[in-house]
């Protein structure tokens, strides 16, 4: 299933994921009750965790992995 992300550095992308989390690029994505259309398909947001991405720092804390 592809999800969309939204917010932090991967806004906009469509990658391949599921369940309550999603990890891109070192950054945490948690899963949403939206829903966006795109390309004929409905994809699942998820809404990105400021405060577990590594380029801000937080990245390696255990409660962000």
């Amino acid at each position: 299933m592809d999800v969309l992300l939204r917010g932090g550095p991967g806004d906009g992308q469509v990658v391949p994921g599921g369940g309550e989390t999603v990890v891109w690029q070192a950054c945490l994505y948690e899963i949403t009750s939206e829903y966006h259309h795109r390309s004929g398909r409905d994809l699942r947001v998820y809404r990105h965790r400021p405060d577990c991405c590594e380029p801000y720092g937080r990245g390696a804390e255990d409660r962000c992995e």
